[in-house]
């Protein structure tokens, strides 16, 4: 059974598998590789930006994390504003939001300045205690016609002169 033509069984080498294997993940490296690399970010570049330039790049960014809906929600739902020149603050609702924008700094950095032309973006996270507050849910019937009532007064003097009950 050399060879193993016979019983349709091939003998493999361990090089021919390294080969093989190697073959196809270096292509694929070399593809993100291609994607990826473009002109290094020229420390010179100070183009100004506003809110509108950084909105538009920044939807453009989102786009490339489609397929990832996690980190593609967090990029969609908290947009940056722009503060000062070059500096740029994300609100998030929480911990787990900064923990994942933080793994992606720099690669959201390098794309910022790269399609920006402005090496010297910089980029502030905070936890927004605001929406903490305002999240709490009404579960019940009553807590959610108070939270109605809030936003539009009328609906409580809807419900007197109409003698209506909460059920």
């Amino acid at each position: 059974m050399n060879g193993g033509s016979a019983a349709g069984i091939k003998s493999v080498s361990l090089k021919n598998l390294a080969q093989k294997v190697q073959q196809p993940v270096a292509a694929k490296t070399s593809d993100k590789e291609e994607v990826k690399e473009e002109a290094p970010i020229d420390p010179t570049w100070n183009e100004s930006f506003d809110q509108e330039k950084l909105n538009e790049v920044w939807r453009k960014f989102t786009r490339q994390y489609d397929s990832q809906p996690r980190i593609h929600t967090i990029y969609k739902n908290h947009p940056p504003q722009l503060l000062q020149a070059n500096t740029l603050l994300i609100k998030l609702r929480n911990n787990t939001q900064e923990h994942e924008l933080n793994k992606e700094r720099s690669t959201i950095l390098s794309y910022l300045r790269r399609h920006l032309k402005n090496a010297g973006i910089s980029l502030n996270l905070e936890i927004s205690q605001e929406e903490d507050k305002t999240a709490q849910k009404a579960f019940t019937v009553a807590d959610k016609y108070k939270a109605m009532a809030e936003k539009n007064p009328a609906l409580a003097m809807f419900r007197k002169q109409f003698n209506l009950d909460l059920e």
